[in-house]
């Protein structure tokens, strides 16, 4: 076995092209001839030592020898890579009910090459569906481009971490490449960030073709959508318009974020997404990204949290006739009797209405017995940091200046701003009027009762409703803040290691991809009543894998058998679920 180089001539220009082959030498009726085994490309960068090396390495991994001393890692990398594409090639598909025996040495068998395949299978299944494949296709990619478009997504879905891991997991770790019978051994790290470009280009089409597949498989309505925004933040410092300071919703003050704005259905599906700068007003989004969405039937039913819900958008909301349920801004300050509308082991809601004559509007006064105790447990929790906090200005060795005290109180009332406004501080200065001596408070416990005792309002221009439908409607909001936990935690969402915009960009929008097969799964489990986060699906699913078995025979041959591990438990009830096979991949042998 050996590297042969060989010279192609383009007909038309006449301009000479190199590529290398793996051949081996064979003897014949005719004599000794070379027979073909693999093209290996154009780009090998080793000199003739190496060449040899390497086919001799090729042909060791072949025969089941393992050296004594390692090669160098660039010539076994290689190796591995041509090895398994020959035995691909060499590779042949057997039904394992038939019986087929040999005798075979119990001590050479060994396995090897192990792939993870589970989450792989129902996920490519979930794209297939979603005929995502297809759509790329028909938008003007590339056989291989789609491919890694479907790898970079279902990577997305497997590990939730960045593209340089996704490139690696689906060179090293993934059988994904066997499930839809291509190669990804000799990908390389720029088309990863090249399809995620690609993709962010065509984001518009791929949406709406994806709103519309969605409603045709889970038969979907669009008589409620759901409005919010989330942000994420950075690591390192990103060169680019959209990373800026703001409010973040993880309290990560210290780094630039960026938005996520997201219009969803009521039963969790994304329409529409968009990106803004990290410092954006989250109410002036809402018109420029419902506009964005055509409507050609009757219009939804609006639902938000009190912080788009300004009194400027409720006026465009009505000006454009469209009915909608928010959180309001005003306190709960009338006084009803209450109806209970929902009553369960854990949690008891009342509620009742008010009808507001200047806005023509409803208000569902709500007060519930679990929000109540969560408020309860908030107060408790910032009251004793906020006191801790406040026993630490005066608890330090070192004297502090009244300046810099009254500096620090600022920054801990900033910090706990939910209880801080409940507290009368008082620093109180030494004789010298420059120091601090002492601090003192007192706790507004009034004020604290009527702030934390579970009770909200939501207005409402839908005046046929009834209590119980609305506070029912304005709850399917939760779904939205399940999608944004999905995105962040079990997608890789956060933090974002990019610098560049368009970078940035495609990253938010890749998740956003892999959130609408993500769903696609879960949505169809529902049916067949299994709950479970795609955490614990992922976490289950990714023990299922490829493997190979090498044996050698009694004639001194290599047989390997690759196939998938049995199914466990777990793995049958969401394959049978999602109506697929245990063993999505057929078993193949090959002899050397």
């Amino acid at each position: 076995m050996f590297i042969k180089k060989c010279i192609k001539i383009d007909k038309s220009t006449k301009k000479k092209y190199f590529f290398y082959q793996l051949v081996e030498s064979v003897r014949t009726e005719k004599g000794p001839r070379q027979k073909f085994l693999l093209n290996i490309g154009s780009k090998l960068d080793l000199n003739k030592k190496e060449k040899k090396s390497l086919s001799n390495r090729i042909d060791e991994i072949l025969s089941g020898i393992n050296r004594l001393f390692p090669c160098d890692e660039k010539i076994e990398n290689l190796a591995n890579i041509f090895a398994k594409e020959l035995l691909k090639k060499k590779a042949e598909i057997f039904q394992t009910k038939e019986s087929e025996y040999c005798e075979i040495d119990l001590s050479s068998i060994e396995n090897e090459n192990p792939k993870s395949i589970g989450v792989e299978t129902i996920s490519y299944q979930a794209i297939k569906d979603l005929c995502l494949d297809k759509k790329l296709k028909e938008l003007g990619l590339s056989k291989r481009l789609v491919e890694i478009a479907i790898g970079s997504i279902i990577g997305k879905l497997a590990i939730a971490k960045s593209e340089l891991a996704i490139y690696e997991w689906l060179k090293n770790e993934s059988g994904l490449d066997e499930i839809m019978n291509t190669n990804f051994s000799k990908l390389s790290l720029r088309k990863i960030y090249e399809i995620t470009d690609i993709l962010l280009s065509k984001k518009d089409k791929i949406e709406k073709h994806l709103e519309q597949k969605e409603k045709e498989l889970f038969d979907l309505e669009d008589q409620i959508v759901l409005y919010d925004l989330t942000n994420t933040y950075f690591e390192g410092r990103p060169i680019n318009k959209k990373a800026k300071r703001g409010k973040s919703k993880e309290n990560r003050s210290d780094a630039p974020l960026v938005t996520l704005a997201l219009v969803l259905n009521k039963d969790g599906f994304i329409k529409k997404s968009r990106i803004y700068e990290g410092n954006i007003s989250e109410p002036k989004t809402l018109k420029q990204v419902i506009e964005d969405i055509k409507f050609f039937d009757k219009k939804p039913i609006l639902i938000m949290d009190k912080g788009i819900a300004t009194k400027d958008n409720l006026e465009w909301l009505r000006e454009n006739a469209y009915p909608y349920i928010v959180a309001s801004r005003k306190k709960d300050e009338c006084e009803g009797e209450y109806e209970i509308i929902k009553k369960s082991k854990n949690n008891t809601v009342s509620a009742y209405t008010v009808k507001n004559l200047d806005t023509n509007e409803i208000e569902l006064h709500c007060h519930s017995t679990s929000r109540e105790k969560k408020e309860q447990a908030i107060k408790t929790t910032f009251q004793k940091r906020f006191e801790e906090s406040l026993e630490k200005l005066v608890t330090l060795k070192k004297r502090k200046t009244l300046k810099k005290a009254i500096e620090q109180l600022g920054r801990i009332k900033q910090k706990y701003s939910r209880i801080g406004s409940l507290y009368e501080v008082t620093l109180i200065s030494d004789e010298t009027k420059k120091y601090l001596k002492k601090v003192k408070w007192e706790f507004k416990e009034k004020k604290a009762i009527e702030k934390f005792q579970g009770k909200y309002v939501l207005r409402a221009n839908l005046v046929d409703f009834s209590e119980k439908e609305l506070w029912e409607t304005y709850t399917m909001l939760t779904g939205v803040e399940e999608s944004f936990r999905s995105l962040k935690s079990e997608l890789g969402l956060r933090p974002i290691y990019h610098q560049k915009e368009s970078r940035i960009d495609a990253h938010l929008f890749l998740t956003v991809l892999a959130y609408h097969v993500l769903h696609t799964i879960r949505y169809k489990l529902k049916f067949n009543d299994i709950n479970y986060s795609w955490e614990t699906i992922r976490k289950n699913m990714r023990t299922q894998i490829r493997v190979t078995t090498l044996m050698r025979t009694k004639t001194n041959k290599i047989i390997r058998v690759r196939k998938s591990t049995n199914p466990e438990p777990f793995h049958k009830m969401i394959y049978r679920s999602l109506n697929l096979s245990s063993k999505p991949i057929k078993p193949t042998k090959s002899f050397v």
